[in-house]
């Protein structure tokens, strides 16, 4: 549901201003009007407040530390510190009563004391991480070549150069050699030798003389040299390989080295620093909103939006701190200024998770329905009609469980199988009214577990595959009921928002399509009732194009066009029959050849693979329709989006907001 909100104006004397911004801001609960707008189109017949040079100057010495502060952090990279909440909490609330200066003096003696060092540590840190990933990508290619390397003798007046080549080229090698004997006059050898099944080994021993034209000659023809860092490069490849698996031993226990003092200055300094970084952002917040309030020659002027609940409270600490000489007005919030108004939404726990996914789309417009509630019924039950079978529907859960179980911690995870849940739970729902287990599998063509039962005029289950035309009519229906339901919900939102334009639409549109509907209906109930049947049909008719017409009124030419699309949007919840038809269909066809594959195994395995292609296929493909069944469709009908979500000025170390 939509938090009912209240427009909030607190009027007070100027010499108070910054006391009461900051326990507005300590409060957070108020959602901040930008008033610049009004004040310079003249609506609102004030100033805007102005931010003294001092306070620019504080902000611009703030915003500095906390780059500072910022970088100090993020080098100690330890966020997962424990640290105690009411230390932090006492510790704040120390820090943000210090006057700029006394702060700014604090902040500046513990970057002193920590920055260096810190930022020492974590170029170490790093430069430990880079020299590690290089050797373990060295490592295995000397490994290949020492052996070779071994073999080669060289002395002061050669030089060598290894090479890798892939075992296709092999025979290049001769040319290679053919041409370095041009350029060296035949002082040159190439040794090489296989060392894996695509790769071989060579290198290139050669005088000094000709290093330069030799090197020149490699790099213009792209061959793979084997170029060592720098602190190897003059080296022999074995001695190479020998000090480089030393190092790489060496270098774990600096790095576990660096980490440890790492840690140790993590837990002296994570308290005192994430405390500055919130005290920094809070100050600085409150010196950026300076611009969006107004002001008199004697007085201030602060106004936004809160929820109604919350602003009885501020009323009762503003009047506790400053009797009748700050005013809060709670105005009524009309509806020119709905657009305009922040939007909160507060649901229950389980449909949370589609509130979230409700924010995709857009937050609805305020005063009109929040339309959480629907995405948390219509998506399982579209993608469970979709589905809608029993083992499918089993291992989706049992996918989910295992995902919520193993990655509890992840918040994408946790959001992702909150909304995922209830549809697997209605493809198992679907699945018991299909009787689908893996298509047809325990139908009476196998192994007849599955078997009809008449209760009352119906009888369960429903074969969806040989009454197609059933559940084309079925999913029709649906979508008719849910256009019909959006219809009326846009009745509704025209009424709370008193706008007769979209009241006249609506209501046209649903008067017409239900004229319609029963004009049609008596034609197939009343076929032999005569000239009462003509007479009911031409009323309806009427009804229908007064309908229309109204719709007309109401939107113009875009009225006349949303009518006709409505009867296609109908049309559209055919889909949910044919996507879930296909995969029945393809479901049954598996069982079919692994039926006549007359080999278990073969069998199994052709199973295994189709019906895990069709899984993946039902695991995707109906998510993607029932959302857009519920966005394009439904919300089509009635859905208005807001222009900005319910955002209060909160201290990041102080209240937060409900």
């Amino acid at each position: 549901m939509l938090v009912p909100m209240a427009k909030v104006e607190i009027i007070g004397p100027k010499n108070l201003f910054f006391d009461v911004v900051s326990l507005v801001h300590e409060q957070g609960r108020l959602h901040i009007e930008d008033l610049t707008r009004k004040i310079q189109s003249g609506e609102v017949p004030i100033d805007r407040m102005e931010v003294v040079e001092k306070q620019q100057r504080d902000q611009e010495s703030m915003d500095d530390m906390l780059i500072r502060v910022r970088a100090i952090l993020k080098a100690l990279h330890r966020d997962n510190t424990p640290v105690n909440a009411e230390d932090r909490r006492q510790e704040y609330a120390r820090m943000y009563a210090l006057d700029s200066a006394a702060l700014a003096a604090e902040i500046a003696s513990v970057i002193a004391e920590v920055e260096d060092r810190t930022s020492s540590l974590a170029s170490s840190h790093t430069s430990i991480e880079g020299e590690l990933a290089l050797l373990a990508r060295y490592e295995p290619i000397l490994h290949k070549i020492q052996p070779l390397a071994k073999q080669i003798i060289t002395t002061g007046a050669y030089e060598s150069v290894a090479l890798l080549v892939e075992r296709r080229y092999k025979a290049a090698l001769e040319q290679l050699k053919e041409e370095l004997d041009k350029i060296t006059h035949k002082q040159c050898e190439i040794v090489s030798t296989d060392v894996d099944a695509d790769t071989t080994a060579a290198i290139v021993v050669f005088s000094r003389t000709y290093s330069e034209p030799v090197h020149k000659f490699l790099a213009m023809e792209n061959v793979n040299q084997i170029r060592l860092p720098s602190e190897f490069q003059d080296m022999p490849f074995d001695i190479a390989y020998d000090e480089l698996r030393a190092r790489r031993g060496a270098l774990p226990g600096e790095l576990g080295k660096v980490s440890t003092e790492l840690e140790k200055m993590s837990l002296k300094w994570q308290l005192k620093l994430s405390t500055i970084r919130d005290v920094l952002i809070d100050k600085t917040e409150e010196i950026s909103a300076i611009p969006k309030f107004g002001r008199t020659e004697y007085a201030f002027v602060i106004t936004g939006w809160m929820p109604v609940k919350d602003v009885k409270p501020l009323m009762a600490q503003i009047m506790e701190h400053w009797k009748d000489d700050v005013i809060v007005n709670q105005t009524e919030i009309r509806e020119d200024e709905y657009s305009d108004t922040p939007v909160a939404l507060k649901n229950n726990p389980a449909m949370e998770p589609f509130q979230k996914l409700l924010g995709v789309y857009g937050m609805p417009r305020y005063g009109t329905m929040d339309a959480t509630w629907m995405l948390f019924v219509f998506y399982p039950l579209f993608f469970g009609m979709i589905v809608g079978d029993l083992g499918y529907g089993m291992i989706m859960m049992g996918i989910i469980l295992w995902l919520r179980f193993k990655f509890k911690d992840n918040d994408n995870i946790t959001l992702a199988t909150s909304i995922l849940g209830p549809a697997a739970t209605a493809v198992i729902a679907f699945g018991f009214l299909y009787g689908e287990f893996f298509g047809n599998l325990l139908g009476e063509k196998y192994f007849n577990v599955i078997r009809p039962l008449p209760i009352g005029p119906v009888t369960l289950p429903f074969d969806r595959v040989h009454f197609v035309e059933t559940f084309m009519l079925l999913a029709v229906a649906v979508g008719v009921v849910q256009i019909l339901l959006g219809l009326v919900f846009g009745i509704v939102n025209a009424v709370r928002t008193k706008n007769k334009h979209h009241l006249y639409e609506k209501g046209g549109m649903l008067v017409m399509l239900v004229s319609v509907g029963l004009a049609i209906a008596i034609g197939f109930a009343t076929e032999n009732f005569g000239s009462w049947t003509i007479w009911g049909q031409l009323l309806f008719a009427a009804f229908a194009f007064g309908g229309f017409i109204y719709a007309i009124r109401g939107g113009g030419v875009m009225g006349a066009v949303e009518s006709i699309l409505s009867v296609s949007h109908m049309a559209s919840y055919i889909r949910i029959m044919a996507v879930g038809l296909a995969g029945a269909i393809f479901a049954d066809a598996v069982n079919g050849i692994v039926a006549n594959t007359g080999n278990i195994v073969a069998g199994l395995v052709i199973g295994i693979l189709l019906h895990g292609l069709n899984f993946i296929i039902a695991a995707f493909s109906p998510s993607i329709h029932a959302l857009r069944l519920n966005f394009l469709e439904f919300f089509g009908t009635f859905y208005e989006t807001g222009s900005q979500q319910y955002k209060p000025f909160t201290k990041t170390g102080g209240e937060k907001s409900a």
